[in-house]
């Protein structure tokens, strides 16, 4: 005789099979009860009584002759802890034994205490060599029940893009492609109360912080190098450099002898060669908008042969030498040891080059920057 029928001295009483691995999946004012029913195929279908049985809800359950699933939304349930009562029914409406589960249903408490709480921080935004918009997430704890974060920004070409992004907790950034830097990122940040959840839950839309710069690569002192003479000089890293700038038997762009702020920095003369059309540059594809590139310098010394230039070019392939600068979109230079700027507007989704062209003659002749920075102009 099969398990799920018990028996009395005045007869048989037939007590149908029970759901196993019964779980309450909260939401918002709702649950998903879930169980797996392996055995007896007669059930039919089944009841879930809460609220001390004066409620109730009824589905039927058709047999598959395996294992099959229950998966039954409840609605309209009040917030807090509830417990749920569960039986199955064959078709003379015999009935089984209760099973009970219990579950936290969440509400308007908790949507009040996400909109105290607010959206998640967004430290920094900025754009990318590539043309993207990045956003440097604050860090979360887990128990914040953060679960991503729902993102609406345009691109150049003005469409309207939407995208929902998973939390990571620390250390979080999230690159918006082709973004248009002249309208706002909006965002929502997503919370669910536990674990897992049928309802995400959101506060008031916020705005990123309008971006300001471009994430130039290795730009600001203290810089990194790459090979050296394992004495004075070395390559900068993450700058493209020609031969010419690397002056000092093939090392140049920063000189390592004075410590560890090292700078980016050129020098002819006290026994080192002339550089002629030396070039250090990065290149980057910018939306439409206004820009500044910016030369913050540390140390400019003329000995009456620095002719060193900003310089912004179209185009991936570099700067230009001197005696051809006017086919720059812009260039500038340095002179007097000011700090130096080169402004200029883009009015469609560019690639440039951009960086610095040097010529120092063998007098005597040095230039040192503390960073170069390209701003946007909003």
């Amino acid at each position: 005789m099969d398990d799920y029928k018990k028996y009395e001295n005045n007869g048989e009483i037939v007590y149908p099979g029970i759901f196993d691995s019964l779980q309450v999946i909260p939401g918002k004012n709702r649950a998903l009860i879930t169980g797996v029913l392996l055995s007896d195929p007669k059930v039919t279908k089944y009841r879930i009584f809460w609220n001390g049985g004066l409620d109730s809800v009824e589905a039927p359950l058709v047999r598959t002759g395996g294992i099959d699933t229950m998966k039954q939304i409840v609605d309209n349930l009040p917030e807090g802890p509830i417990t749920f009562e569960i039986r199955t029914y064959d078709k003379d409406d015999n009935k089984s034994v209760p099973m009970n589960v219990t579950g936290i249903i969440y509400g308007d408490a908790f949507q009040t205490s996400i909109n105290q709480r607010g959206n998640r921080a967004i430290l920094q935004s900025s754009l990318t060599l590539d043309g993207a918009i990045q956003l440097t997430w604050a860090d979360v704890e887990s128990y914040v029940g953060v679960v991503g974060m729902h993102i609406q920004y345009y691109d150049v070409n003005d469409v309207l893009k939407d995208t929902v992004v998973p939390v990571q907790l620390q250390d979080q950034t999230t690159d918006l492609p082709d973004a248009n830097i002249s309208k706002p990122v909006t965002y929502n940040t997503l919370f669910i109360p536990d674990a897992i959840g049928i309802d995400t839950l959101t506060v008031n839309s916020a705005s990123a912080p309008m971006v300001s710069e471009v994430s130039l690569l290795n730009n600001i002192h203290p810089v990194k190098v790459s090979e050296s003479d394992g004495n004075r000089w070395a390559n900068l890293l993450d700058w493209i450099s020609n031969d010419a700038i690397k002056s000092h038997n093939g090392y140049g762009g920063s000189d390592i002898s004075g410590g560890s702020d090292y700078k980016i920095f050129f020098e002819a003369g006290y026994g080192a060669p002339e550089i002629a059309n030396g070039k250090i540059y990065q290149i980057a594809k910018l939306p439409p908008g206004k820009y500044t590139f910016d030369g913050s310098i540390d140390w400019w010394n003329n000995g009456g042969q620095n002719y060193t230039y900003l310089v912004v070019a179209p185009g991936a392939d570099g700067l230009p030498d001197t005696d051809n600068l006017s086919t720059a979109i812009g260039y500038q230079l340095v002179n007097n040891g000011s700090d130096v700027q080169v402004s200029f507007e883009l009015t469609q989704q560019t690639t440039i080059s951009l960086g610095c062209v040097v010529n120092l003659g063998t007098s005597g002749n040095s230039m040192r920057f503390n960073s170069l920075r390209l701003y946007i102009n909003q």
